[in-house]
């Protein structure tokens, strides 16, 4: 019999094991006993492991490769340590439950809630221990390690005396103390205790003694416990209607009913004008009737007939009050087209906008307490003046429904602060919060 030593290498080479290259490339850079089992390691002979050190990194293929992850090699080690395996292994829950947490309120109000608890954040990352990436947790936060940078630079500045918590001449732009004081006495004045918040901003405003804009107004309210934070509506109202573009245009007409101390029943007709919102006639009846509202829309009637106006659109909620063949026969021989359209029947619009006023009238009401039947008409009249020509519309910042009826050029028209923040900026630098 010959021997055939193809066939006993052969055989000799099947009883070899095939180890994988990345056991041989992790012997080679001395990773093994962070990356393999220990049982895995003794399995392998002594010589072949051996042999798997002393080779050279770069005989592999993408050696140069290797300098990056020599670099890390530090970090590998930590990372695939057997010790540390829970902590990563709760780092990347806690990575799931953060994305989670992020996708689930929204990005911005994370943001917000950051923003709130800002000094929260502050005392954590300066915190953190020496060496630890404050930029990496930054960024977790969603807070750019610049917005982090001037945050922690402005808290050198802290003042309990400030209304923003930072002295006012650091920051001259901020609301003086000066005009803090007007907010509080404006808004603690019972004469505006039925004034919405922004007819008081915008009365401030006209008379030159405030020059923050609305929202700024609206926020101090809140910081200082002013006013209370709105409740969000549990389902969203859409709400649409005409937009005139000049006075006498489109007017509206309804009737709200309202009861006074001594429970007797009044029903209250106004005439509204779409673009100025200024309630062009007004009157009182104990009932239901079409004759008081003929008289609303004769003495409306009379003042458009004398600025040449030839057609108009009248809006009416279908009620037999004001659609009824009394006011029709009147409107087909009035002079002038008015177009008498009932909403949300003839016009796909609703008559919110003066239902909107009959709000102001009712909040003015409830305000000024009990009101017997014997001074209501006195009560009224002084309402609708102060609704016409005194209290500032939210629709026209700082005017009034009357300045806009007389001068429609105003509504396109922004106030003008500009002076007054010079005022405020001078007054901020020369001022100690301290005495103010």
């Amino acid at each position: 019999m010959v021997f055939d030593f193809r066939i006993f290498a052969e055989m000799m080479k099947n009883n070899y094991n095939r180890y994988h290259s990345t056991v041989k490339s992790s012997f080679a850079l001395g990773i093994q006993n962070q990356v393999l089992p220990e049982t895995f390691i003794r399995s392998i002979p002594r010589t072949t492991s051996q042999n798997w050190k002393d080779l050279n990194p770069d005989k592999f293929v993408g050696s140069e490769f290797a300098s990056s992850v020599e670099n890390d090699l530090e970090k590998v080690k930590i990372i695939l340590d057997e010790r540390v395996k829970k902590m990563t292994t709760a780092f990347y829950a806690f990575c799931r439950l953060y994305l989670t947490v992020i996708n689930f309120i929204g990005r911005k109000n994370f943001e917000k809630i950051v923003l709130q608890n800002r000094e929260s954040v502050i005392d954590l990352v300066n915190n953190l221990p020496i060496g630890f990436d404050r930029n990496l947790v930054c960024k977790f936060l969603q807070v750019t390690p610049h917005q982090f940078k001037i945050w922690n630079h402005n808290r050198l500045f802290r003042c309990l005396h400030s209304v923003i918590g930072y002295c006012s001449k650091r920051f001259p732009n901020q609301i003086s103390q000066k005009e803090i004081n007007t907010l509080r006495s404006l808004m603690s004045r019972k004469r505006f205790s039925s004034w919405s918040i922004a007819s008081v901003w915008g009365y401030a405003v006209k008379l030159g003694h405030i020059s923050m804009g609305r929202s700024s107004w609206y926020r101090y309210c809140l910081d200082l416990g002013i006013s209370e934070k709105r409740k969000p509506e549990k389902k969203e109202r859409k709400r649409k209607s005409i937009v005139a573009s000049r006075p006498n245009e489109v007017l509206h007409m309804d009737v709200t009913r309202f009861v006074t101390s001594d429970n007797v029943k009044f029903y209250v007709y106004t005439v509204l004008d779409n673009f100025s919102r200024k309630v062009l006639a007004w009157g009182v009846s104990r009932e239901l009737s079409a004759k008081t509202r003929l008289v609303t829309l004769k003495e409306v009637l009379k003042n458009v007939l004398k600025l040449d106006i030839t057609d108009l659109d009248l809006i009416a909620d279908g009620g037999p009050e004001n659609d009824n063949f009394r006011i029709r026969n009147f409107i087909r021989h009035a002079g002038i087209k008015i177009h008498l359209k009932i909403a949300q029947k003839d016009i796909v619009y609703s008559n919110s906008m003066i239902e909107g006023s009959f709000k102001t009238l009712k909040a003015f009401l409830r305000k000024y307490g009990g009101i017997h039947s014997t001074e209501f008409l006195k009560v009224l009249e002084f309402l609708f003046k102060d609704y016409n020509s005194i209290r500032p519309h939210y629709q026209h910042l700082i005017y009034t429904p009357d300045e806009i009826y007389d001068h429609p050029e105003l509504a396109n028209i922004k106030p003008k602060l500009q002076r007054i923040n010079k005022d405020r900026l001078k007054y901020n630098r020369t001022h100690c919060c301290k005495v103010a």
